[in-house]
């Protein structure tokens, strides 16, 4: 923990627009400590364990620091953008998160118990709609998570698999609205659709602002277990705000490494440069029963199969996802690694007990989609099925058949692209996924004729 006057007067001439906040919430941590009968983020401590497992532990000591930190920087759950609400001109300093872009008055709506002010408008909307699954910390662990397949999303580590841009991109802003608003078929995350838009909008900010905080969190616990100490003091963690951005409000250069907050939002906010432009669609969906939809079939079919893409090796030769079935998540990356690094049940046992005894939930395989059912959970318009055959589907093991270099569509020649297979092709993929619910394998056995056919 850091007391000195002279970090104070650092922190203080700081450019960030924050100086007095800076300074009075490390004094305000110094004096009363961490502890509090609020909600709290939770540290995360299944993280601590993967670096303890890994032979570089993280002491006490630097765990409180981590704790200390975050809590200058993110605030609490009931009060992110000032976790000292009572302390009188802390009440008016300048919120961290203003300066690290996020709109305060959106998350102050979002935070907090749920309840309606004398107005009708209703506040704490996270803890209503969201925490029993996804946790007050946003680590998937919420109260129910455990009886839900798949679990529900962890935010922490900045991941998620239904969006637009390619890769390990974040998503947008309309990724995370299209998901709140549709939600996610086959799974337990249900549809906010009928919520105003101003809540929606609140829920969005939100989950940026956990996944922001979580991301933030486990980079300074890999920093501190590699190098032994912080990258810096929290004004230099949290550097190099504001962020250039040129005339379309993308940033321009990523912050260093060692300003951990900024360069994880410069992530954030660079992410729709990376939004997946297909290459114009040759096929009419609209016109299922045409030749050329026929024909587009026919030679997704012969790609699914190819030795190019081996979907099968993880759809299975009938498409029912009953191939490859022993592939975890990136949020079980311990598991993984367990797998592959040790043979001895009794030892994988005990460290699956290890792990799970600091938070993380029981270890599951991931099963690949049965396509024959016509549930997509990262959206069923042909567009949606494209990005994910393009981009593969971030955090999970199924590959990418496209490159960064190809994301521009028709502005982008052929030759340049790259990828498994041309672009062009990946809608024939597309369209066969997409008649697989129809094939006859799919509607199951005919109806029996006799005194008790029911005609379908």
């Amino acid at each position: 923990m850091i007391r000195s006057k002279r970090h104070c007067q650092t922190v203080c001439d700081t450019p960030l627009g924050i100086r007095f906040l800076w300074a009075a919430l490390l004094i305000a941590v110094t004096l009363s400590g961490c502890q509090s009968e609020e909600p709290y983020f939770r540290p995360n401590l299944v993280e601590i364990e993967i670096e303890q497992d890994a032979g570089e532990p993280v002491t006490e000591d630097q765990q409180r620091l981590i704790n200390e930190t975050m809590l200058a920087m993110f605030g609490t759950p009931d009060h992110p953008a000032n976790p000292f609400p009572k302390d009188g001109e802390l009440a008016d300093a300048i919120s961290p998160l203003t300066t690290f872009g996020f709109d305060v008055e959106k998350l102050k709506i979002a935070a907090g118990p749920a309840y309606r002010d004398a107005e009708g408008n209703q506040h704490g909307l996270y803890r209503l709609h969201c925490a029993h699954c996804h946790g007050v910390t946003g680590g998937g662990d919420g109260p129910t998570a455990p009886f839900l397949n798949p679990y529900p999303r962890d935010y922490r580590q900045g991941v998620f698999k239904y969006k637009s841009t390619f890769g390990a991109a974040k998503p947008t802003h309309d990724d995370l609205k299209r998901v709140l608003i549709n939600g996610v078929a086959g799974t337990s995350m249900p549809s906010f659709r009928t919520l105003p838009d101003n809540e929606i909008e609140a829920l969005i900010e939100y989950v940026r602002y956990l996944s922001v905080r979580g991301e933030t969190e486990i980079r300074l616990i890999e920093y501190l277990a590699a190098e032994g100490e912080m990258p810096g003091s929290i004004s230099e963690i949290a550097g190099g705000f504001p962020l250039a951005v040129d005339e379309e409000g993308i940033p321009e250069e990523e912050p260093e490494e060692e300003n951990v907050v900024a360069s994880v939002t410069y992530q954030w906010d660079s992410a729709p440069e990376q939004v997946i432009q297909p290459v114009s669609s040759p096929i009419d969906y609209s016109k299922p029963d045409s030749d050329s939809m026929r024909d587009s079939i026919a030679r997704g079919e012969k790609l699914f199969y190819s030795k190019n893409l081996q979907c099968n090796s993880c759809h299975g030769d009938s498409a029912q996802g009953d191939g490859q079935r022993d592939k975890y998540t990136v949020w079980f990356k311990w598991r993984e690694d367990l797998g592959t690094n040790n043979d001895d049940p009794a030892e994988i046992d005990r460290v699956v007990h290890q792990f799970m005894e600091v938070g993380a939930l029981q270890p599951r395989t991931i099963h690949p989609r049965n396509l024959r059912l016509g549930v997509y959970r990262g959206g069923r318009r042909p567009i949606d099925i494209y990005r994910r055959i393009y981009s593969g589907i971030n955090g999970g093991p199924m590959p990418a058949q496209g490159t960064a270099a190809g994301i521009g569509g028709n502005d982008v020649p052929d030759d340049e692209a790259g990828g498994s297979i041309r672009r062009e092709q990946i809608w024939d993929v597309v369209s066969y996924v997409m008649s697989l619910p129809y094939e006859q394998l799919s509607q199951g056995p005919p109806p029996q004729q006799g005194s008790n056919y029911t005609p379908r």
